[in-house]
């Protein structure tokens, strides 16, 4: 089968590009499968006098991986992988019992507050945010990041 041929010439190295442009595991598996669809549907219109068929099959895993990276779902997962961690790192401070993650939020201004809820618990991203707030996209990064700061030091004195 022609299909099996080039799965299993090109499926690692295609691999390497998916999981390199995501950063995800798990979502480069399903990615490479969507892309040998792709490959499988679209071999008609591979033309080898433009280029290689590695070069070729390069640019579909290339965009499809791009495509899933800028979608919202996977934006979303990455919101909820990062609120994963960062609970999980919060689980390794001791007074745990005693602070729970949304007291710990509540300590901060009332804008910290609100961001990092925008942000980890409701899955908006800085955009989202930017959008929702009518505050520049620039603004919502740096202060963000004061934010986060501020949470890391409240965190350190649990």
């Amino acid at each position: 089968m022609a299909l099996e041929y080039l799965y299993e010439h090109y499926s690692a190295a295609l691999y390497g590009i998916i999981v390199r442009t995501l950063g995800d595991e798990q979502t480069a598996e399903e990615v490479l499968q969507d892309v040998f669809i792709k490959i499988w549907e679209q071999i008609d219109s591979f033309d080898s006098s433009k280029g290689k068929l590695f070069t070729w099959m390069y640019r579909i895993a290339r965009n499809t991986a791009i495509d899933t990276r800028r979608s919202k779902e996977f934006k979303i997962s990455l919101t909820s992988i990062a609120l994963d961690s960062f609970v999980d790192n919060l689980g390794k401070h001791k007074g745990e019992e005693e602070h729970g993650l949304k007291e710990i939020v509540n300590q901060l201004d009332a804008s910290c507050t609100k961001l990092i809820k925008m942000n980890f618990f409701m899955g908006y991203t800085h955009k989202d945010i930017s959008e929702q707030l009518l505050i520049p996209l620039g603004t919502i990064k740096t202060r963000m990041r004061a934010c986060m700061g501020k949470l890391r030091n409240i965190m350190e004195k649990i």
